[in-house]
């Protein structure tokens, strides 16, 4: 989730940007409902006061709808060992980048390239999907996310060269690198997705292992969440700092696990859980704190209980209301 507060006098309007919430069991998308409505499902409160929330779910599509904005950022392992997968994943990208586009989502588009010598060595910052689709179509195979491109090429690539090198495909290097340096929009969903068919590699480096990612004090609620593509076997043994699970990053972060082939086939990313995730999204809003706007962290509590009573989604994080005026 996500949040913006904009003043309103001596008070505030806040605004939760959410990613969808699916039924235990049936998979199936929730459709929240807010305060003083038939079948309120979700309830807020502000350090244990309960607050009035009003709810808009983005598959309604109606004249309410508040447009969930989403940065999606594509992290691609372009090590020689993906040549098999390099350009279905390219084709791949475009086509669900251009559904993603038309839908009702507010969405931009980023891509960051890693190699297998330990090294961030193409970006393109956000854009729309035809630059995406330009910036992937300059070459082919695994040269496609090599090079970096835009207004803030060069920037982006100082920033890549002072970056410590890992000397091996490192995921966990990559989404450091986008966290860093891409210009995510204010109140945007950041949304990751990692293609690799190698361990993540750090080389003993704590900043960029898998585990870093497992503490919220490294890496919060609103800094995104991370889905993994591994296009190989998943049964190569661990080692903590040298060859770990990539895919952990997404258990720890609250994303999804994708396994496909070495060659891509039978894949498309519609049928990764984000796609429902962002398209079933829900904007929260809510005002009367101005008794919380003192500039100090208050626990905001969020909580989603399906009508069958199976789902139950609590989180808890801490939000800065501002100063009242």
């Amino acid at each position: 989730m996500q949040y913006t507060v904009e003043p309103d006098g001596d008070d505030a309007i806040i605004r939760l940007d959410m990613t969808g919430i699916q039924q235990a069991g049936s998979y199936d998308w929730m459709r929240l409902v807010g305060t003083a409505q038939d079948g309120q499902n979700v309830w807020l409160s502000v350090d244990g006061k309960p607050k009035g929330i009003s709810v808009y779910n983005n598959a309604d599509d109606n004249a309410n709808a508040q447009v969930l904005s989403a940065d999606l950022v594509f992290l691609v392992d372009n090590s020689g060992s993906m040549s098999q997968e390099a350009n279905a994943i390219a084709r791949d990208i475009k086509e669900w980048a251009v559904k993603l586009a038309a839908s009702s989502l507010d969405i931009k588009f980023a891509c960051v390239g890693y190699s297998e010598y330990g090294t961030i060595n193409g970006a393109i910052n956000f854009t729309d999907v035809e630059s995406l689709s330009a910036f992937l179509d300059r070459y082919t195979g695994t040269s496609r996310t090599t090079g970096f491109v835009g207004e803030d090429a060069e920037i982006l690539k100082n920033a890549a060269d002072a970056m410590q090198r890992v000397y091996d495909e490192c995921g966990g290097m990559a989404l450091r690198y986008a966290d860093a340096n891409l210009t995510f929009r204010p109140g945007s969903n950041r949304i990751y997705v990692n293609f690799t068919d190698e361990p993540n590699q750090p080389n003993s480096n704590e900043d960029y292992s898998v585990e870093f990612f497992a503490d919220q004090a490294n890496w919060s609620t609103n800094q995104g969440t991370v889905h993994t593509v591994y296009s190989a076997s998943p049964s190569f043994t661990e080692r903590p700092l040298y060859r770990e699970y990539p895919w952990r990053i997404s258990e720890y972060t609250g994303g999804t696990i994708l396994y496909a082939s070495s060659n891509f086939s039978g894949v498309t990313l519609d049928s990764l859980p984000v796609t429902g995730a962002m398209t079933n999204s829900y904007v929260i809003r809510f005002t009367n704190v101005r008794e919380f706007m003192d500039g100090n962290d208050h626990e905001v509590k969020i909580t989603v209980l399906s009508t069958d009573g199976e789902t139950r989604a609590e989180r808890i994080f801490y939000m800065n209301f501002g100063v009242a005026q």
